[in-house]
């Protein structure tokens, strides 16, 4: 039966209710339920109807004979449940907990969630529908608005978003802040994956789908995101564009990535939703004091409630809906992705480029082209921009050290490399064949170390590199740290001076000398 009443429907219920008709005589005559009565009398401003006062109804609350179906047996008062006898006391089961219950309500916690704590923390046996009736005595209940409901079959999608946790003890500040909230939700059964983490990145996004994925045991075959940077790098209604590792990540679980169209976030209205719920059923008024506790309490929450309860769309539990669709989940591969960085680089004149201090090799022929690095442990790729084919794969290695593969190595010098040479040149003999040395020993690889020693010809002047480059080629030490060494330690030729403030002339110590030779100690008489 649809939630909404129609013209006709709320027509008859209005005239029974100024007739005088109590709540539960209009649901057993019309078969609507007692709830969708008592919300459309709310709604039309109508008193609570008093069954005692009632022309319909005898004082002893009993029902007529002609209003009760046939065959229906007459229920004895005595035999009434406590909750049945309370209510037609006309007092509520949750009178005794109405500080509790308008506590909690003033923090913004839901009906779900102070019930949940009744049974749990107070002792309370009676229905959740008297917690939920007793609350809208509180306030007034919100104005209903339509939305778009979008059914899939078991195993076909899942949403995911982020969403703030609850206040926790930030362990770097020392002050209380809320986290980020990540939900993966199950389109079909709407079993949800829920924990919080302080930071998130790329790499950080893409685990959260693993860990679901291996919480679910399988994974769907699309994933709706909203266009956040981790997921999307560029949002567009046609053509998105997401980003290269995420992308790699939901390949490698053989998922495909459905962003939703820029500022439409309801086209994933189940994972809103639970993101909605989980706030303001779990974390509501709620302190942690470290993310691990705030997890922990996550899981058993999700495992105790939110899995148990009845879903009020399917009108069915959550957990036998998700053994329903965890047949038709994708399995799950025997390892996990592998995770890298992506980089880009331009290949240097050498024929390498430059990752974290180390040099790898790539084709001659990308020799000032841009490449992508995929960046991993212990492996490096190369891959072309365009074609985003693997060119090169090497070991990762240490800094300052080179990875090179022989089919790399240059045939011949190239001219830039001995434009260099002729530009080194000038600054000195020494320059020129400590260069030249260079790129004989290397040859095209000489480019970098040509590099480095225009810049401290630059940085130092022409004549100290000359005397640097002098010491060097006089040692045979060919490399340019040996040359940088002696320039920061500026080992350069001083020339001889006559003259000093603080020193004597030699003739006056030549005269001091002869003195002393007169005295008395060199007198053999």
């Amino acid at each position: 039966m649809s939630n909404e009443l129609s013209d006709t429907e709320r027509k008859s219920i209005l005239g029974l209710l100024q007739m005088g008709w109590s709540v539960r005589r209009i649901a057993r005559e019309t078969g609507h339920s007692r709830e969708a009565v008592s919300r459309y009398r709310t709604k039309v401003g109508l008193p609570t109807s008093n069954l005692a006062g009632s022309p319909q109804m005898p004082a002893d609350f009993s029902v007529p004979e002609s209003s009760k179906p046939a065959g229906e047996p007459e229920v004895p008062t005595d035999s009434r449940t406590q909750e049945q006898a309370t209510k037609i006391a006309g007092r509520s089961v949750c009178e005794p907990y109405r500080t509790f219950i308008a506590d909690e309500r003033g923090k913004g916690r839901n009906a779900t969630a102070i019930y949940q704590d009744l049974v749990e923390h107070h002792g309370y046996d009676a229905s959740y529908d008297a917690v939920k009736r007793f609350v809208r005595t509180l306030e007034p209940p919100d104005e209903p608005y339509a939305k778009c409901r979008f059914e899939t079959e078991p195993g076909q999608e899942a949403q995911v978003d982020y969403g703030e946790g609850a206040l926790t003890l930030d362990p770097r500040t020392g002050k209380y802040r809320k986290p980020r909230l990540f939900i993966m939700t199950l389109g079909c059964s709407r079993h949800s994956y829920r924990t919080t983490v302080w930071k998130s990145s790329q790499e950080t996004w893409c685990k959260l789908h693993e860990d679901a994925f291996a919480y679910f045991g399988g994974t769907t075959l699309m994933m709706r995101l909203d266009n956040l940077r981790e997921g999307v790098i560029e949002p567009n209604i046609y053509d998105p564009e997401l980003n290269p590792l995420y992308a790699a990540m939901l390949a490698f679980y053989g998922v495909v990535a459905l962003p939703c169209r820029p500022y439409a976030p309801d086209a994933k209205g189940k994972v809103e939703s639970a993101v909605g719920y989980t706030q303001r059923t779990a974390l509501k008024g709620r302190r942690f004091e470290n993310l691990d506790t705030q997890n922990t309490f996550l899981l058993h929450w999700n495992e105790t409630w939110a899995a148990t309860r009845i879903h009020g769309t399917t009108k069915r539990q959550v957990r036998a809906m998700f053994e329903e669709e965890r047949p038709a989940l994708q399995a799950l591969p025997t390892t996990r992705f592998e995770y890298y960085s992506i980089l880009e680089r331009r290949v240097h004149l050498d024929a390498h480029i430059e990752v974290a201090g180390a040099y790898y090799s790539a084709p001659p022929r990308y020799v000032g082209r841009k490449v992508i690095v995929h960046a991993g442990n212990p492996w490096l790729r190369i891959i072309d921009e365009k074609t985003k084919q693997c060119i090169r794969e090497h070991a990762a290695t240490h800094k300052g050290s080179r990875r090179t593969n022989d089919e790399d190595r240059p045939k011949q010098t190239p001219r830039a490399v001995l434009d260099l040479v002729e530009s080194i040149a000038y600054s000195g003999p020494s320059c020129a064949t400590f260069a030249q040395t260079l790129v004989a020993e290397n040859g095209a690889l000489a480019a970098r170390s040509l590099y480095g020693l225009l810049s401290y010809i630059k940085q130092h002047g022409a004549e100290t590199v000359e005397h640097a480059c002098g010491i060097a080629v006089r040692m045979g030490a060919f490399r340019l740290r040996f040359v940088r060494v002696l320039l920061s330690r500026k080992v350069t030729s001083q020339p001889l001076i006559d003259k000093h403030p603080l020193i004597e002339a030699i003739a006056t110590y030549g005269s001091h000398f002869h003195t002393v030779t007169q005295g008395e100690l060199f007198n053999d008489n």
